[in-house]
Order: C-alpha cells, then structure tokens, then sequence
C-alpha cells in the first residue's frame, strides 16, 4: 500500500489513493473534501499500519513559549484559536488512509502518553507537536499553551517590578539624601544670615546708655573711694574692686561676654578698677560698628575695644573714653586703677584717641627715673592733686621704662603688677606670678574662671564671687602679701563689693 500528499497536505486538498484489489489490477479515486463514495472492496485484506488508528488526525506545530508574533500555517496563536469561527467537522477518511507527518512522534498504544513524552522530550529543539484528536485534546493542549504564556508574563511582570523598584529605591534614596543636605545647608546659612544680621545690623552699635554716672554720697562728702579711712592709706594698700575685660558686657551685644552689664555701670555700683583690652578690626567692620570721629584722630583708624576679634562684640574708643572722662568729672572725690591690655599695632591709635579724650590730665604721673616705686601717694593725695587715674599697659611692644618716662603716664604692667593664674587653675590658692625679694606695688588676685564650654558663666561667677569663697581664698594669703586688686567676672553676682569694704575697714 503506498500513500502520497497532494498539495492540501493533510489538511485538505485533493488525495490520490491507489489500492491493488484481490486481482491484482489498479483502482484509483479522487479524494476531497467532500466524502465520495466508492465500491467495497472485494476479498481486500488489509494490513494495518501501527498508525492507522490514528487516521485522519491532524498535526499542528506550536511553541508554547514562544512571544513571536509570526505563526505558520499549522501553528495557530492563542489570539487565533480564540477569534477563529468553529471550525468544521473534519470528513471521515478511507479507512485504509493514513498519514505520516514530517516528523514523526514516537509510537505508542496510548496517544496521549506519547504525545506528552514527546512535548517534554522536544520542547528545547522544535515546536512541539499538538494532536487535534478531538475537542477535548485540543482544549487542553490549548489550557497549557496559554498557562505557560502565563507564567512568562508573570516572570517578566516581576522581573520589570524588580527593577523598576531598584531603581525607585536608588532614586528615592539620592532624592532623601540631596533633601536633607539642601535642607541642612538652608538652616546653615539661614543662621548664619541671622547672625549677621543681627550683629552688624544698624542696632548693632552699642546701644547701652547709662543716664548717670555720679556715684558721690551726700552722706560722706569727705570719703575716698566710699570710705572716709582710705584717705589716709597708701593707694597700693588699699582693695581695689576691678572688672575682668569691662568693655565685654552683653548689653554691648558682645557675644559669650565676661559682664551682663557695661563698665559704667559697675563704676556707679562701687567698682574702681577695670581691665579693658584694644585690638585692630577689619576695616569693612570698623564701618559699620565704630564711629571713626576724625576730631579724636581716629578718622582712617581701626581701633575698638575687644578682646581678640572685632566679629565677636567691640565698643568705639570714643565711647568708652568719654565714660572714663564722664565719671572723673562727675565724681572728684573717687580714684581709678586702669590696666590695658593693647594688641595687634593698635597702641598708636589708642594713645591718640587718649590725648584727644582729655583724659590724660587725670593720670598721675611718678617722678622717679627708675621702674621701681617704693613709696605710692595715699588716695587723699591723689584726689587733692586731681591725678586720679593709675594707668597701666602692656603688650604692642611695649615694655619695661623708668616711670618718669613712661609715655603718656602708661606705666608697664609687669615692672608693678604681680598676679595670680589667670586660666583660674589655682582659685583656692594665693600664689603670685613673681616671687622672692622683688619689690612691687601691686599684687592682682584673679578670681574667675571659664566654664567647661570655655565661656564665662553667670553661675560660676555667682560661686566664685560669694562672700564665704572670697573670704576663705583671701585667708589663704595670710603669712604673705595681700591682694589689693580683685578681678572678676560677672561683676553684679555675688558679694565683691561687700567684701572689699571690710577688707578696707580692717575688719578681715
């Protein structure tokens, strides 16, 4: 027996069937796809082939996991198989009739077993081969086709989510970090602009008034310095109340100050000693925060009164200098020790500003032709003479000079002035900086002390300018020379005042 396709395949088409009858002779018919009908055959013995079962099944190639979208004539697509009208029953073939497909599946008894295996086995090399045995085969076929199209989409879906997340997370990630850098930086120069604003804006200047400075008692019209009995005592014998870094006060708006409130104040209060400091300010902050009065020759100077940078607070030398000359005036019956502490080249400008303050013609100047002063004048002395201000200098290169000779009656702190540790490292202690037989008229006592910030505190000065820690340090000194400058800090805490004034009335 002998097959041939015709054009149609097996799919349709005009077959040609040749059969040999029992006689031996030849019979062809003309298959379509329309049944024809033929005259049995007589005494025909046919031998069937192990696929003649399957007769007129038809095959189909598909790849399940294929996306592409181009499709052979026997490979139809998920879209097709869905919009396709019903298809037509397929004709009864011959019997005798069957085909043999290009590439065979492996033969077996059990068709569907045998069409799984080979799906499995083929499925990475060729489309596997789909058998439309009937309705039922091909709806699962079909079932699985699109589960496994599915289950790609599914990956992918997945896959893109990935991805897509990473990315998100990245992108989302840099955009937290660029916002809270921008935001950081927005705060810093927002502060930094407030700041500025703050302390070079136009009320920046000083602005601390005092509307008087007369501190004269009308109770004791004869008294030096408050106390009718310093009259008589030598003015390096006597306990001067002073102020640490006077100029620095916050109602000067200086920043992390040594005083809350300014010098002249303290003076009214009772205070006879300052300590003041002068240094050299940018020229664009001079502008801004000194008056340069060319009448005092400060008109190109830069000058101000500070302590180390002009940036953290400075008052004009005019102003302070018209203070000093104000309280003079204002009270003849009151003494002033003065130490200044000159820096950065400014001593030239200040000597200037202090000649033209008038000032200068209340400081007492010794006669002696050495720098060493056995014998000072009693406070009544000095106030009879109207030399009522002792000033000492250092630093800008100035050094050791015969009093006598000594510009402008500014004597040199250290050929004068012993002191104690000025870091507050020995608070409990009354141990001077020099030491020995050397004769000197002053021993300076510095009571304050920085915070562990390195800012001076209103609360540490309250501890240390009490009564009772004052007292007990001032007793450490006995067997030894007493203090009579007392430095401090935050002048209106604590009881400095007090304790002075029994210091000077014997009664400590």
């Amino acid at each position: 027996m002998k097959f041939s396709f015709g054009k149609g395949g097996v799919d349709g088409g005009t077959t040609t069937t040749t059969a040999k009858n029992s006689s031996g002779s030849s019979s062809i018919s003309s298959g379509s796809n329309k049944p024809q009908s033929s005259p049995a055959p007589t005494n025909t013995t046919t031998t069937a082939s192990p696929l003649a079962s399957i007769g007129s099944k038809k095959f189909s190639f598909s790849n399940p996991f294929s996306k592409s979208s181009g499709t052979s004539d026997n490979e139809p697509t998920k879209k097709s198989k869905k919009n396709a009208p019903p298809a037509a029953a397929a004709p009864a073939a011959p019997a005798a009739v069957a085909a043999v497909a290009p590439t065979s599946p492996p033969r077996s008894n059990n068709n569907k077993w045998a069409i799984k295996k080979f799906k499995a086995k083929k499925q990475k090399q060729a489309p596997p081969v789909v058998y439309d045995d009937d309705e039922d085969e091909d709806e699962e076929d079909q079932q699985y086709y699109e589960q496994q199209q599915q289950k790609q989409r599914s990956r992918n879906n997945k896959s893109r989510y990935s991805s897509s997340s990473k990315r998100s997370s990245s992108s989302s990630s840099c955009c937290s970090c660029s916002n809270l850098l921008g935001m950081t930086c927005f705060l810093l120069i927002g502060t930094v602009i407030g700041v500025l604003v703050w302390r070079y804006g136009p009320w920046a200047k000083d602005s601390a008034t005092v509307v008087s400075l007369d501190a004269s008692t009308t109770s004791c019209p004869e008294c030096c310095n408050g106390l009718e009995s310093n009259c008589d005592i030598p003015v390096n014998e006597l306990l001067f109340p002073m102020v640490h870094n006077a100029h620095s006060s916050y109602d000067n708006n200086f920043v992390a100050a040594n005083n809350a409130k300014p010098f002249e104040e303290a003076l009214v209060a009772g205070y006879r000693g300052l300590q003041l400091s002068t240094c050299v300010c940018e020229s664009l902050l001079s502008k801004v925060l000194l008056e340069r009065d060319a009448d005092w020759g400060l008109g190109e100077s830069n000058v101000g009164f500070c302590h180390t940078a002009c940036g953290a607070g400075v008052r004009d030398p005019k102003d302070v200098l018209t203070s000093l000359r104000t309280f003079i005036e204002e009270n003849p019956r009151e003494v002033l020790i003065i130490e200044l502490d000159m820096n950065d080249g400014s001593s030239t400008d200040l000597r200037a500003a202090l000649q033209y303050s008038g000032l200068l013609e209340y400081v007492y100047y010794p006669q002696q032709e050495t720098n060493i002063i056995e014998d000072w004048p009693t406070l009544g002395e000095l106030i009879y003479s109207n030399k009522r201000i002792i000033l000492f200098g250092i630093g800008d290169g100035m050094a050791s000079c015969p009093a006598s000779q000594c510009h402008d009656g500014i004597l040199y702190t250290n050929d004068y002035i012993v002191q104690t540790a000025t870091d507050g490292s020995d608070l409990t202690k009354c141990e001077g900086t020099v030491t020995g037989d050397v004769i000197v008229g002053y021993f300076q006592m510095n009571n304050y002390k920085e915070s562990s910030s390195n800012i001076p505190t209103p609360s540490k000065a309250r501890e240390l300018n009490s009564y009772s820690a004052l007292k007990e340090r001032l007793e450490s000194c006995k067997g030894s020379r007493r203090p009579n400058l007392l430095s401090v800090d935050f002048w209106d805490e604590g009881e400095v005042l007090k304790l002075v004034k029994d210091v000077n009335l014997g009664k400590l």
